[in-house]
């Protein structure tokens, strides 16, 4: 029952002292004040006008926030295109310069000249003239074609100094050292790599490339000079900006060039700006600069907006770093795009207006609403009055009835009460009889002041019931219980409660009840049910049935136990005096004479089958004794029957195991060796035998360092001492490659795993043995064959890669159709037989541990930003998007050009299973210490049987792979060595025909630590 009584005695008390004194006096209306409409509706419009001024303010904070970020997407898309275009400059640059790098006719030139040079023949000589003119002729056709394509600087440098050989854009001009105030070429010849960057001089800003040139064919021969390539910075400006849609503009700031550099040709940027414009594909940017309206260059890429001839623009620079920067200070040159955003502004002030119309509106339909409000109100206020009277009239009527029931009450034997608990869960007694002094020693009045009363002389075991008595009276209409009552001069009184329920409208209940005493007989009851229940309960709650039979050949039951019934599904009626069955009736044929009491025992143990109810077997045990009667004769059997189905089943299985296991382990093609944990054979299956050459039972209980060469045979005890001590092994669980000793004394090499378990309390060890003698020779066999073949494909593949580039490229002259058809796939195939080489090196460095890793802590972001611009050709050649969506950029310790490698192998793969028009996906996303990077394509998917080998070395799904996609199969295989080399994992999750995600985890700077 909820008694959960809030309302203090006093406080009763006092309510009730005035509900009689308001039924003794007439019913007085106490006139209601009403709050003044016009108070309300001003406080309510001022508050509306708040909230919605913050709503609209909101709203056009959001709206200018939507516009500002419009207009940064806007200048950086501008950007990453301009970038893109520069980059593709150079890259440009840099082919040209390593096709001409590698053209026999200009390296034979330039060896001639340097062993000239170098013996003293004066420059204005006319061997030297000779052997300019043949430099200039060779790369004639090649200037041509660099004129068409931006083309601004093709010469050639002699020695450290960097002497001007030959200048194709000023023929007439040798003999000057540059190295010094030329850095990339200073560069190039003291390091002997290829250089490429941004350079700013006198000529503008060009991408420029230079590749060294040796004394030999190989590269360990000696720097004798270098050759530089260079483009504009950007394509034609005419047409990157039909591209791009708007206007573009180079400036250089002649201010920050070199003393000894003079200024390149170009207009003034503003009144006192040092910055010059020296090209542009609009007229309108001079009328810009000549007003100094347009922006100082800043050290990033910055944009803003310009208003000029009534219109306004939209102007995004996009910095150019010299290579000379040491940092990214003030750069020396930069890229203006503008573009007319006249209508878009225009359509954002109408919008604005738009906003403020419709925030207004919002407002005067808010105070309509507002008055229809306060008008409901005062006519619900005038209803409540009303109400009021109303309900002062009830209470009195309530009164009068009340007082007749307490006299009619007041005759019955035990007590009547009513009880109600108001909708917010307090408890009160609306009214209790006299009859409450003989159970609780209370008088009524008590109660009614303080309802905890009731259930304070309770015993706690009764009180749960009580109450769910009261609340099964809601439920079902009426309720009855017994319960116990601590009566305060009496001690413990039984005590049966009735009542009914009645649900009030306003949510409260109203019990209506009657509690009378029935001690006595709660007490002749309780005496019965003890002494009846006494032994049922102490023999029922055994696991099993107890029984009395008589010893004759049928075992005729006399009493059987209710735990008869759990065991075989018949109740123990059936069996006393075979009414219905016997009980040896269910015992199994062929387990009968297993269930007779053997001959003159006096005290017996049987196992045996029986058939229960349901048809299925089960194991009984039976322990009996025999019991005389006053003769001495015995003629009667005690016993008890108990299951042991479980037990007797677990033994059987154990047999079977133990069989299984056995057959198993001798059986398996690898050699299994379990030892105790001081090392001593236990198990030594056949493969084991055949592996080391010695027989079971010759090695099973001798150690296990029999088995192995020195030093280890003498270490092998401590170290299984140390891990018994301590706990901790790196071996166990991992495969090991170990040198074992067969017994004839011959040492080889196994792969061995170890395995830790628990056998009866004792710790076993298993070991797994496989001789792998003939894969490390395999191994080895198909490494070293592979390492020879590539590094002597690689020299002569250099040069006829070279000479093909050069001849497709046009650097020799045209050629006919026919053969420039067959000259583009024999360029083509020995780039992929390049490649191929360059992935069998790579593999074979990562096998044998000798490739380098330059580890730096960097962002990741940049890192995936490299890889899908570096691979863009591709993917626009096979007509497929790529889609980046780097949600995390943390730091990674890793080296980035093998990271790239890594890329650059899952972004090509994806392209080419991709369909034409389909979309490759880059993401990033962070996992606790982890980052992944995922590349998903919508390609057809990895082949089921393909899975557990396509991370193998040469390993394709089948051979039209290789026909249709191309690929060596070591694109996968080299990622995951770099990978896990670099701390990471790679795999993959592929559902077919819905595409594959080839993903690799890093960990991130903060968590990485040095390998162990």
């Amino acid at each position: 029952m909820p008694l959960r009584f809030a309302v203090a005695y006093q406080a009763r008390r006092d309510s009730f002292a005035a509900a009689r004194a308001a039924l003794d006096q007439p019913v007085r209306m106490t006139p209601l004040r009403l709050p003044t409409p016009r108070r309300i509706f001003g406080l309510g419009s001022l508050l509306l006008a708040v909230l919605f001024g913050a709503l609209a303010l909101n709203d056009y904070l959001g709206r200018v926030a939507v516009w500002q970020l419009e207009i940064a997407n806007q200048g950086q898309l501008q950007s990453l295109a301009l970038q893109s275009a520069q980059r593709g400059q150079e890259r440009q640059a840099q082919m040209l310069a390593a096709a001409l790098g590698s053209d026999p006719r200009l390296l034979a030139s330039m060896r001639q000249i340097d062993r000239e040079l170098r013996a003293g023949t004066p420059w204005d000589a006319a061997t030297l003239t000779r052997l300019r003119q043949q430099l200039s002729d060779t790369l004639q056709p090649a200037w041509q074609a660099m004129q068409a394509q931006q083309g601004l600087q093709l010469q050639l440098f002699w020695s450290e100094a960097g002497i001007g050989v030959l200048h194709m854009q000023q023929p007439d001009a040798f003999g000057e050292a540059q190295a010094a105030r030329q850095p990339l070429l200073a560069a190039a010849l003291r390091e002997g790599r290829p250089q490429a960057g941004l350079v700013i001089d006198q000529h503008g800003a060009s991408s420029r490339s230079i590749v060294p040139l040796r004394s030999g064919d190989d590269a360990t021969g000696a720097v004798i000079g270098a050759l530089e390539v260079g483009f504009g910075s950007l394509p034609k400006l005419d047409q990157l900006s039909a591209q791009l849609g708007a206007g573009l503009a180079l400036i250089i700031d002649r201010k920050a060039l070199p003393a000894s550099t003079s200024a390149p040709i170009g207009v003034q940027l503003g009144h006192d700006s040092d910055w010059l414009l020296t090209g542009h594909s609009a007229t309108q940017i001079l009328h810009w600069a000549q007003m100094n309206q347009l922006p100082t260059p800043a050290n990033d890429t910055a944009q803003g907006l310009l208003q000029a001839d009534g219109r306004t623009f939209l102007v995004n620079q996009i910095p150019l770093h010299d290579a000379r920067e040491q940092q990214q200070g003030t750069p020396l040159a930069a890229a203006l795009a503008w573009r007319d955003i006249s209508p878009l502004v225009r359509e954002h002030a109408n919008v604005d207006q738009r906003l403020l119309l419709k925030w207004g509106i919002a407002w005067l339909i808010a105070e309509l609403l507002l008055w229809l409000l306060v008008y409901l109100l005062q006519r619900r206020l005038i209803v409540q009055r009303q109400h009021q009277l109303s309900r002062q009239q009830h209470a009195r009527s309530h009164q009068r009835m009340l007082e007749r029931a307490q006299k009619i009450a007041s005759l019955l034997p035990g007590m009547v009460f009513q009880l109600k608990r108001y909708a917010d869960g307090r408890h009160a007694f609306l009214y209790v009889s006299e009859g409450a002094r003989a159970l609780y020693g209370q008088s009524p009045e008590n109660l009614i002041g303080d309802p905890q009363l009731a259930t304070a002389g309770v015993h706690p075991d009764d009180l749960p019931r009580l109450r769910s008595t009261l609340t099964r009276a809601i439920r079902e209409g009426k309720a009855a219980t017994e319960f116990r009552l601590e009566h305060p001069q009496r001690g413990t009184l039984w005590i049966e409660g009735r009542a009914s329920a009645e649900s009030l409208a306003d949510g409260a209940v109203l019990w209506h009840g009657f509690a009378t005493e029935i001690t006595e007989l709660m007490a002749a009851t309780r005496a019965l049910q003890q002494s009846e229940s006494r032994y049922r309960g102490m023999v029922g709650n055994l696991p099993g049935a107890v029984y009395r039979c008589r010893n004759d050949a049928e075992r005729r039951m006399s009493y059987l136990s209710d735990g008869i019934e759990r065991l075989t599904g018949y109740p123990a009626s059936d069996f006393i005096d075979n009414r219905l069955r016997s009980y040896l009736s269910l015992v199994h044929p062929d387990d009968l004479p297993r269930a007779r009491r053997p001959d003159g025992a006096e005290v017996f143990e049987l196992t045996y089958r029986i058939r229960d109810a349901q048809g299925r077997g089960l194991w009984l045990r039976e322990r009996g004794r025999m019991v005389h009667e006053q003769d001495g004769a015995a003629q009667w059997c005690e016993g008890f029957i108990w299951d042991v189905t479980a037990h007797m089943r677990a033994e059987q299985d154990m047999q079977e195991r133990e069989r299984y296991l056995s057959m198993l382990i001798d059986n398996v093609i690898d050699a299994i060796i379990i030892i105790d944990e001081r090392g001593i054979i236990e198990t030594f299956n056949h493969a084991a035998e055949q592996i080391f050459g010695y027989r079971g039972e010759e090695i099973i209980g001798h150690n296990l360092s029999q088995l192995m060469p020195e030093p280890d045979r003498s270490a092998h005890d401590g170290y299984l001492a140390h891990y018994v001590r301590s706990g901790h092994s790196r071996a166990l669980e991992q495969n090991r490659e170990l040198v074992a000793q067969r017994r004839n004394g011959e040492t080889f090499t196994i792969e061995l795993r170890v395995s830790q378990i628990m056998h009866h309390g004792e710790r076993k060890f298993i070991g797994l043995v496989r001789d792998i003698t003939e894969r490390k020779r395999i191994e080895r066999m198909k490494s070293e064959l592979v390492s020879i073949v590539s590094h002597e494909l690689r020299t002569p593949l250099t040069s006829i890669a070279g000479a093909l580039g050069l001849i497709t490229g046009g650097a020799l002259g045209g050629a006919p159709a026919p053969m420039q058809q067959m000259l583009a796939i024999a360029h083509q195939n020995s780039l992929r037989l390049g490649r191929l080489i360059d992935d069998l090196l790579d593999m074979d460095k990562l096998v044998a541990g000798k490739m380098a890793f330059d580890m730096r802590i960097q962002h990741l972001r940049p890192l995936l930003e490299q890889a899908i611009s570096s691979n863009q050709g591709y993917a626009d050649q096979q007509q497929v998007r790529f889609v980046l969506q780097a949600a995390a950029d943390p730091l990674v310790e890793v080296d980035d050009s093998r990271l790239q490698q890594v890329l650059a192998n899952l972004l090509v793969n994806a392209i080419k299973f991709s369909p034409v028009g389909g979309i490759v996906e880059l993401a990033s996303e962070q996992r606790g210490d982890w980052v992944r990077v995922s590349v998903r394509d919508q390609g057809p998917g990895v082949p089921e049987e393909f899975r557990s080998r396509i991370f193998e070395k040469f390993s394709q799904a089948d051979s039209s792979d290789t026909r249709q996609k191309g690929g060596t199969g070591l694109g996968l295989a080299i990622s995951k060595e770099l990978t896990e080399h670099m701390r990471g994992r790679l795999g993959f999750d592929s559902v077919p025909g819905q595409g594959a995600c080839f993903w690799f985890e890093l960990p991130i700077a903060a968590s990485v630590t040095a390998p162990s």
